[in-house]
């Protein structure tokens, strides 16, 4: 799987332009639209190849890319917005802990406790938000290719049927798979952007690349892990066959 993952846009008929208009999205990512796009391309991939279609899709039919990627985006966000939840709430308990810890006759005392109760409270939020943080990592591939297999947001927010989905060793086996070509990417960014300019430029093709290779594995572990009645999804009606 993790070869196949490597030369799955490669093999493409139009893997250069495909390359091409995804680097240039990534690279104006902060816009947030284009993001929403790369969102919308790498649901596409999840849906082809957990239909079986091991075609890299183009990019085409802007509207409904820019759906779909509105949908995964919003799903990736609320997995990442716990974490940050959970800092949020412990910022507020520091600055709290300095007013509702009581002083005491001796000061240094007083400043003692309130120093202990903050970094209590700081270390168990830490724990919580990485613990969070991981869950998260680990349950978005699922919501993601939940999403891109019915089209609805909800689907990715079920976490009974979830459950039953990253419980499996063939999720875990593609996650891990799907984790080391990311690493693998970013390890390589890393090595480009010594280079000024030119180097980071071109560790953003090298991230998109990833990113579709990444996606590809999560399509394949979903045909293995699709929840018990969920059909694959239907080829698109601008690629089906002409009667």
């Amino acid at each position: 799987m993790l070869e196949a993952s490597l030369s799955y846009l490669r093999d493409g008929d139009d893997a250069v332009t495909t390359a091409v208009i995804g680097g240039l999205l990534l690279l104006a990512s902060p816009l947030i639209i284009p993001s929403i796009l790369v969102f919308g391309y790498v649901t596409r991939v999840i849906r082809r190849t957990a239909g079986g279609d091991d075609e890299p899709p183009a990019f085409e039919a802007w509207g409904d890319l820019f759906v779909d990627g509105l949908k995964a985006f919003v799903v990736a966000f609320v997995y990442s917005l716990l974490p940050l939840g959970v800092l949020a709430v412990a910022g507020a308990l520091t600055v709290g802990a300095f007013v509702v810890v009581p002083g005491t006759g001796d000061p240094g005392a007083g400043t003692f406790l309130g120093t202990f109760v903050v970094g209590v409270v700081v270390l168990v939020a830490g724990l919580v938000a990485l613990g969070l943080s991981l869950v998260g990592l680990y349950v978005t591939p699922a919501a993601l290719a939940a999403v891109a297999d019915s089209g609805k947001v909800g689907d990715g927010f079920a976490l009974g049927t979830l459950w039953g989905v990253v419980t499996k060793r063939a999720y875990a086996a593609g996650w891990v798979t799907a984790a080391v070509v990311v690493l693998a990417g970013a390890l390589a960014i890393g090595v480009l952007s010594v280079v000024p300019i030119l180097g980071t430029i071109a560790g953003v093709f090298v991230q998109f690349y990833a990113l579709v290779a990444a996606a590809a594995i999560v399509g394949w572990t979903w045909t293995d892990v699709r929840p018990v009645g969920t059909e694959p999804p239907e080829t698109e009606p601008a690629e089906r066959p002409a009667v």
